[in-house]
């Protein structure tokens, strides 16, 4: 697979280009008289073997060599994720928000931001047969969920806790450390309603496209939506829970 410094990344209506330079690689033969070319990449696109591709060549001075992947996939399958936010959470049809997002190829490892993120890989993966890759899904699930929080009402300061509470529901998965509170918090609430992590859930994320976890999914994200509806409403009552849970974290590192 042949892979040029550009790599064309899609968005909603438009088509944002990211230049990553990965050194300096070989154009080789790959058999006398076949006409076919290779170029070995670095591992980080291991990922992407065997994905369809459009090839491009941009002239002039520095002429380079594209390539755009196909990432029909990828975007089908966050939509199938932002209709089941969408139904859950009485937003009505709604074309998924990807121009909302801060896209890129691989999953960003630092804290979530204002902006939700999504990536290109983590679509790829659900676009795939199942089982599906659980940390994807949380990923996923998580960005379009702050969106869809701020679309149903819920507090700016309570929609990334909203997210990722709805990525460690139904991916079982804190998308990062600095989301355990949200998660724990989100978690006891889903118990308190007889709606925890259980087997039949597990089993049904396997599956992100199958009906299992859509009826799974929906009861749990409901109830997550309401309450945090509720604490945008009453800050104070989310404030006081926030303070309990440190307090628990801290009698557990205590050993009290």
């Amino acid at each position: 697979m042949l892979l040029g410094p550009a790599i064309l990344a899609g968005r909603k209506w438009q088509e944002a280009t990211a230049r990553m330079e990965f050194g300096t690689r070989s154009i080789r033969s790959a058999g006398q008289g076949s006409g076919s070319v290779e170029v070995t990449l670095p591992p980080a696109f291991r990922g992407l073997a065997g994905l369809p591709c459009r090839v491009a060549l941009r002239d002039g001075l520095r002429p380079e060599l594209v390539l755009q992947p196909e990432l029909a996939g990828a975007r089908a399958a966050f939509g199938h994720l932002w209709a089941l936010l969408s139904d859950a959470l009485d937003l009505g049809a709604q074309a998924v928000p990807l121009a909302e997002c801060a896209i890129t190829l691989w999953p960003a490892a630092e804290a979530p931001g204002a902006m939700p993120r999504l990536a290109w890989a983590d679509g790829l993966a659900l676009a795939g047969r199942p089982p599906h890759e659980a940390a994807a899904l949380a990923r996923s699930l998580a960005a379009l969920a702050q969106i869809a929080a701020g679309r149903r009402g819920i507090g700016a300061a309570l929609s990334q806790d909203f997210g990722a509470a709805c990525a460690q529901a139904l991916g079982g998965i804190v998308i990062h450390p600095a989301m355990q509170s949200a998660c724990d918090i989100g978690a006891a609430l889903l118990a308190a309603g007889g709606l925890g992590q259980d087997p039949v859930l597990a089993l049904a994320a396997g599956d992100a496209r199958g009906d299992a976890f859509r009826d799974a999914a929906l009861p749990r994200l409901r109830l997550l939506a309401e309450q945090h509806l509720d604490w945008t409403d009453d800050p104070a009552r989310h404030a006081s829970l926030l303070v309990a849970w440190r307090r628990g974290v801290a009698l557990e590192l205590s050993g009290a």
